[in-house]
């Protein structure tokens, strides 16, 4: 009842603002939250372990997460609005991205959740005719049917996955096969039936295998990007080479993954979202390795080739 009656109304009401005020008002609530402290221990504790942030740093780029991850939360509601977030997503190189679609336009887009990552899928979806992405539901229903109605909005389709339900992942391959773009934020910890061993930012723990999954069924590229906040509404979308399927076996493109991923996140951490739980079953790397974000940083994604693991 109080979502019904009073949260859909009021994020509803957030399309009558510019993007630029809603991602201001977002920001506000982010750090009000981050002052509150919840889950402040677990962003902290990930930003610790990943890139060895301490003291003042580690707080600055956690605080900024935090705001981040509020801006991005209202921007989503100004979507179709009076001056909403898709009037104001420049891409870093136009021309490249449209020659990227023209080639590959059935791909896996790589993005992690960082920025506002609902515009970067639209940056592609206003390009074609369809773009798919696939995600989980949320926990309130009313909440999540709304959030995939704005969705919508900027051309994106949610196929929306369900434990032991293989549906949507044969309406990804079949959108992949057809010339469709399926969208994947595959940073967070995966279930079990979708999970693989691989090393993210230093730490090896269960990781999504779906990138590398429709990668090689469909026989499409990976193809990684993001989409970063220059400033409150406005952003800017960062696409990288396509890693083509064959590059590797499954395993490989998995950890390629994982380091394309850490690329970006250790390019932009204030807009990452570090509240996740991400390494519940974490564990020292067996294998010693330098991984390729470290040393490439985000240039790592104009040669995803390098993320791929030396061959034993």
């Amino acid at each position: 009842m109080l979502t019904r009656w009073i949260m859909l109304p009021l994020l509803r009401a957030l399309s009558g603002l510019a993007v630029d005020t809603a991602s201001r008002l977002g920001g506000s609530l982010g750090v009000l939250v981050f002052h509150l402290g919840v889950r402040r221990g677990v962003a902290s504790g990930c930003a610790h372990a990943t890139l060895g942030l301490r003291g003042t740093q580690r707080r600055d780029v956690v605080r900024r997460s935090y705001a981040s991850m509020g801006a991005s939360f209202t921007e989503l509601w100004t979507i179709g609005g009076v001056d909403g977030g898709e009037r104001h997503l420049t891409t870093s190189n136009p021309a490249w991205l449209a020659l990227v679609l023209r080639r590959h336009p059935g791909c896996v887009f790589l993005t992690p959740h960082l920025g506002n990552w609902d515009l970067g899928a639209h940056g592609l979806a206003r390009l074609l005719e369809k773009f798919f992405a696939y995600a989980k539901a949320q926990h309130n229903e009313a909440v999540d049917a709304a959030t995939n109605a704005q969705r919508a909005k900027a051309g994106i389709t949610v196929l929306l996955t369900r434990r032991g339900d293989r549906t949507t992942a044969v309406q990804a391959l079949r959108g992949l096969r057809n010339g469709c773009p399926v969208g994947l934020m595959a940073d967070q910890a995966p279930t079990n039936e979708e999970g693989a061993r691989a090393v993210f930012m230093g730490i090896e723990t269960d990781c999504h295998a779906g990138p590398a999954f429709f990668a090689k069924k469909a026989r499409v590229p990976i193809v990684p990007g993001l989409c970063v906040r220059r400033r409150a509404g406005e952003f800017c979308l960062v696409i990288g080479r396509p890693l083509a399927a064959d590059a590797g076996d499954e395993s490989a493109l998995t950890q390629a993954s994982m380091d394309l991923l850490g690329a970006m996140v250790s390019a932009v951490p204030g807009q990452y979202f570090w509240q996740h739980k991400r390494f519940k079953k974490r564990s020292a790397p067996t294998t010693r390795r330098v991984e390729p974000w470290r040393i490439h940083g985000l240039s790592l994604l104009k040669n995803p080739l390098e993320a791929l693991p030396p061959k034993a």
